[in-house]
């Protein structure tokens, strides 16, 4: 859950063609952190997506926790914008702007993220996912294996099924509730979500820590205290401003058989885990470091779920371009 890091245009292989580099087309709308755009997908669903940084510069493909959405966090990106990647963040179905999507899985939103790639021009990219965004950076790797040149993963969740994962040990008290919500039917699981995400839209953005405290080692609670804990709660607040469909989504998609094979991930893969990660516990980093044979994994003893992301995501993506490179 996320309540929920060389120098320019040479970052070990990470480039646009020319073609990529055109301006970025779509329907623009106002968002409280800039101009989001909207992918008209073809079947009468659209995307919501934002782009930052320089227009040629190397591209990231972001994907969110849960819940979250499209809006920047300017904090969370500065230190890979700064090193000149271009970052492509989205909404996925069912928050802010983008079209709730029933029974998506994470082939579906893999499948979504190609065609935003289309739509922007982009012939090579680095795909990046925290949290339960993860599994969905993993399935678009798995997905589009031409383009998608690395996978960066920060604090992701393992499978649901994954032989001998306690998927809920060391967890903190919220994941517990919502996770299992999952044995008690779709009628429980709405009411713990809609919960959350009430008390989410109505906390001042400034309060949402101390509503977090079960999840938060003290390392994660000092940043979510900072500029990052306002920006994220505006952030999430978008996703959820229509209703917790998107939440209700992700939950199901993460929970249910992935349908890929992590293990057929032929790109490199740098894994960065917080070994006090109470969101999601370094368990799941273990076990995708033993199941993903390009990997190269990181566990950071005093890292948490926040402290691993919040800035050093350039670092984290040059250390992968060199691996590319």
């Amino acid at each position: 859950m996320q309540f929920d890091a060389a120098s320019h245009g040479k970052k070990g292989g990470l480039s646009k063609s020319g073609a990529g580099r055109r301006a970025v087309m779509g329907r623009g709308h106002s968002s409280a952190n800039g101009t989001l755009k909207s992918l008209d997908l073809g079947d009468g669903r659209v995307l919501e997506y934002a782009v930052r940084g320089e227009d040629d510069g190397p591209v990231v493909l972001f994907h969110h926790g849960m819940p979250g959405s499209a809006v920047p966090v300017g904090s969370f990106f500065h230190s890979a914008t700064e090193r000149g990647y271009r970052i492509v963040t989205y909404s996925r179905p069912g928050y802010g702007a983008s079209t709730s999507t029933p029974g998506r899985t994470l082939a579906d939103t893999a499948e979504a993220s190609r065609a935003l790639m289309d739509h922007l021009g982009v012939d090579r990219y680095v795909v990046a996912g925290w949290s339960s965004g993860g599994p969905h950076a993993m399935a678009t790797g798995a997905a589009d294996p031409q383009r998608a040149s690395g996978v960066l993963l920060l604090g992701s969740f393992a499978p649901y099924d994954a032989d001998g994962l306690n998927f809920v040990g060391d967890m903190g008290l919220m994941n517990i509730i919502q996770f299992r919500a999952l044995a008690r039917g779709e009628e429980a699981q709405r009411a713990v979500i809609s919960q959350m995400a009430a008390a989410i839209r109505e906390e001042n953005p400034a309060e949402v820590a101390s509503a977090m405290a079960s999840l938060l080692p003290t390392v994660d609670a000092m940043m979510l205290n900072g500029t990052y804990g306002v920006e994220s709660a505006v952030n999430m607040h978008h996703g959820l401003a229509d209703g917790y469909a998107g939440w209700f989504e992700d939950l199901h998609a993460l929970t249910a058989p992935w349908g890929f094979d992590p293990a057929g991930i032929t790109a490199p893969i740098e894994l960065w885990h917080g070994a006090m990660d109470r969101m999601v516990p370094v368990a799941h980093g273990a076990w995708l470091a033993a199941h993903l044979p390009t990997v190269r994994a990181h566990i950071e003893n005093k890292g948490g779920h926040i402290s691993i992301a919040v800035g050093s995501l350039g670092e984290k993506l040059d250390q992968l371009a060199a691996r590319m490179g």
